[in-house]
């Protein structure tokens, strides 16, 4: 109905209020037929000061979700007084504080808990921003755009581009900086500057080094550049999410911004450059082209996974980054798909948009994408991005649009592709062989097994007796049933499936033991190697019995021994997961499957226990850190040996490893088997590790993720935890590490006690911060696959929980869901 030329925002920033004041420009929208001349503005937990339209009294009606305009021209100018309180607000949505300073988050709806606004992506506007406040406590004052103007107590910041609500940042604070610059392509000069807590400034240079790389990436491989002259990060400890990608003015988590090797992991490093990457690479995708409506959100998360993912594997290991890509979407969004809130990749509907950042809109967004990829290939794909942004550089549009311009760019018809978006659930996929040894012909019969025929791409490959590739390719699969024959095949020929991962879905292929263990063997791609390592272990933990455990360990130490890249190795000794396992059954009997994998950690440990100790003695050094992928591979492989070889009763090892560790991917990874089980060294290595770094708020939240989770914990040691001076449960980080953490302690965690406990601390934060509460109720959500007792004590937590007063929408969508 209306659209927004301007808007001034004006914040006067108070200790126990603030004061935010709005003069936005509306206009009839030229596109809409209708006549009717009243207009609904989102606004919640605001008190109105003063309204005046054009300068006077407007018609006008409050409600607790808004307020609603009537009588208006076509054109006006509305301006608004209202007051609102970030130093209690402990939703983390909108503008609150942390750690004193203020800041905000305004995606999906948190505008209108700042001031009373058309709170939707499709509404685009250039916001003009003035921020007043003591700058003696908070001398840095910022928000969106290009600074303007600077006096001792107010700052004005310009965006002159046009850009939806949710898009608007503001921060408040005591900050150091770490300033560099960027030269762009163009010979633009990008000020680049990031922003934190004083104490934190000597762990931000590989966050501003890794920006650095993500600016020259995109013009690389996307010939994408900048288009501000400052590009600036602010991390903060108090974050509900990873970080948000608000024009020109980032605002992290500080786990994704804060590294250095005593601190941070290894992982931790790889996940500062890639969410760093992400939010960068929204400039194009998601800011400058943005979403028409929240349902569109995969258009721009799933597009740019797909390009942090990409930027990821061409800086690092790209075989190791797709197995991680992969374990994670089979581990977590597999398991969404089998859930009550299984969707598509493009929803339908929403109770609570929040609840709609998910993995399958993220990851699973990012396969989507990645298949589209692969069908036009890197020129096809580069034809289609460019149009995509020829045709809607500065407007907000739909997956459609985006999918039409791949199409037009390449004359591919995506048609059928589209039930990739529309439909729920993981595709089933069946191959089936047979050999004319007389003709040399290989026919194979694709049948999908699914509501719909899926557009799909299926990478190949055929392999001679000696391990050699004779063809391979990608088959194009769309039909039920779909017929390929291959001619001039040799006898004894092995077919690899799915190479690559190259579509999401579940494959279930004839391929007997024998010749999935000659494919660990001789495969070249890295993840089909991985895939069938995977597949046998899951045989080894639930079906023993069927397998010859012999020859998958001989040809298991041939690998070990022969392949040089140590991070595949690691991957490939690394066992399903408990979590991933659930899936593999139709009944979670969590002691079970706990006990089952226990007893194959045995076997590898009894097979190959001599040849993981020599690995491992050969692996340790005195080398000076890096993040190459030779060191990050040889410190994984060295620490998975590690853990083998602590299952027994000695540790004497790990504790080595943790005295004399040079990094903190060496001494977390020996603090944890420290932590997991009752031995000589454990409360020396818990003070020590506390002593060193009880003033690193990331190292902490390691430490207690490491106590939460151990085999040694229950309820009631993580209750002691949650008294500790350190813990803080509105720091979400932090009640994540213990909370999150104790809850994947599947052992200890599944029983009346410990649901009893998840119960009270999600209903707590149903008033406090209910994002939070709706994550950690998930967890109930396969509660009808677990044996009958469990099945019955987790019910019994969802219909307190739905009986609860004034529950939020945020924790009902996921409780309702679960409970129907």
């Amino acid at each position: 109905m209306y659209l927004i030329k301007t808007t001034q925002l004006s914040f006067d920033l108070r200790a126990d209020e603030t004061i935010v004041s709005s003069d936005i420009h509306f206009y009839k929208n030229p596109k809409c037929q209708t006549h009717k001349n009243s207009l609904f503005l989102d606004g919640i937990g605001l008190e109105l000061i003063s309204i005046l339209i054009d300068g006077q009294q407007p018609n006008y009606e409050l409600s607790d979700k808004g307020l609603q305009l009537r009588d208006l021209a076509d054109e006006f100018v509305l301006n608004i007084v209202n007051r609102i309180h970030p130093e209690t607000n402990t939703s983390l949505n909108g503008l609150y504080q942390s750690s004193g300073n203020f800041c905000t988050q305004c995606e999906a709806q948190g505008f209108r808990q700042i001031t009373y606004y058309l709170d939707r992506p499709d509404v685009l506007s250039v916001f003009t921003v003035h921020i007043t406040a003591d700058t003696a406590k908070y001398p840095v004052l910022l928000s969106n755009g290009n600074l303007v103007e600077k006096t001792q107590t107010k700052t004005t910041w310009h965006d002159p581009a046009p850009k939806p609500c949710y898009l608007f940042a503001l921060v408040a604070g005591d900050f150091a900086v770490l300033e560099d610059n960027y030269i762009s392509m163009s010979g633009r000069d990008v000020a680049l500057k990031i922003y934190v807590e004083a104490h934190n400034i000597n762990k931000t240079q590989f966050a501003m080094d890794s920006l650095k790389r993500a600016f020259a990436w995109d013009e690389s491989r996307f010939n994408l550049e900048y288009d501000l002259d400052i590009y600036m990060i602010v991390a903060v400890d108090d974050f509900n999410m990873g970080a948000m990608e608000n024009k020109g003015l980032n605002i992290f988590n500080s786990t994704y911004v804060l590294a250095d090797p005593k601190t941070a992991t290894d992982t931790d490093f790889i996940n500062v450059e890639a969410v760093i990457g992400h939010e960068y690479f929204h400039n194009w995708t998601g800011n400058r082209v943005t979403c028409q409506d929240w349902f569109q959100l995969s258009l721009k998360e799933g597009l740019t996974v797909f390009r942090d993912q990409e930027f990821t594997a061409d800086l690092h290991a790209r075989s190791i980054k797709r197995i991680e890509d992969v374990n994670a979407l089979r581990t977590f969004q597999f398991a969404e798909d089998l859930g009550p809130m299984a969707h598509p990749v493009r929803p339908e509907s929403y109770i609570e948009m929040n609840n709609f950042y998910t993995l399958t809109v993220y990851e699973k967004g990012a396969e989507v994408i990645r298949m589209i990829h692969t069908f036009l290939a890197e020129t096809g794909f580069q034809k289609g991005l460019k149009l995509y942004f020829e045709r809607h550089d500065g407007n907000a549009v739909t997956i459609d649009d985006f999918i039409a311009s791949m199409s037009d760019a390449n004359g591919f018809d995506f048609s059928q592709f589209m039930h990739w978006y529309c439909q729920p659930g993981t595709p089933k996929i069946s191959i089936k062989s047979n050999y004319d040894e007389k003709n040399q012909r290989l026919s194979v019969q694709v049948e999908q097994h699914n509501k719909h025929n899926y557009l799909l791409p299926l990478n190949y490959a055929l392999f001679s007796d000696q391990g050699v590739i004779t063809q391979q390719g990608m088959l194009t699969v769309s039909q039920q049933k779909q017929k390929f024959v291959f001619e001039d095949v040799k006898p004894n020929t092995t077919a690899s499936w799915l190479r690559g991962f190259s579509a999401p879905i579940k494959l279930a292929t004839d391929l007997n033991f024998e010749q999935k263990v000659f494919l660990v063997g001789h495969e070249q791609d890295a993840f089909s190697v991985w895939d069938n390592a995977q597949q046998i272990w899951l045989l080894l933990i639930l079906t023993p019995d069927k397998i010859d455990e012999v020859l998958f360990f001989d040809a298991l130490e041939k690998v070990i021994n022969t392949t040089q890249d140590k991070s595949l190795i690691s991957e490939i000794l690394t066992l399903p997961s408990e979590r991933f396992l659930h899936q593999q059954v139709d009944v979670i009997d969590i002691f079970d499957i706990h006990q089952k994998r226990e007893i194959a950690m045995q076997k590898i440990i009894t097979r190959l226990g001599a040849l993981l100790s020599k690995l491992y003695q050969s692996l340790v050094n005195d080398n000076a850190y890096e993040i190459t992928p030779d060191a990050v591979g040889s410190r994984s492989l060295k620490n998975t040996c590690l853990y083998y070889l602590s299952q027994g009763e000695d540790l004497k090892l790990a504790n080595t490893q943790f005295k004399q560790a040079n990094c903190m991917t060496d001494q977390m990874a020996a603090f944890s088997l420290l932590m997991a089980s009752e031995n000589p060294y454990k409360e020396q290595a818990k003070l020590d590790f506390y002593q060193t770094f009880k003033a690193d708020a990331q190292v902490m939240d390691k430490f207690f993720g490491a106590l939460s989770i151990a085999k040694t914990s229950n309820v009631n040691s993580v209750k002691l935890l949650m008294q500790h001076q350190l813990f803080s449960f509105d720091t979400p980080n932090r009640l994540r590490s213990v909370v999150g953490s104790f809850a994947q302690n599947y052992i200890n965690f599944h029983n009346q006690a410990g649901y009893e406990f998840l119960t009270d601390i999600i209903l707590k934060l149903n008033q406090s911060n209910p994002q939070i509460g709706a994550r950690l109720v998930s967890v109930y959500n396969h509660w009808r696959r677990f044996t009958p007792e469990l099945k019955a004590l987790q019910k019994q937590q969802l219909e307190k929980i739905i009986k609860s007063d004034q529950l939020s929408n945020d924790i009902f969508e996921i409780v309702q869901a679960a409970l129907k």
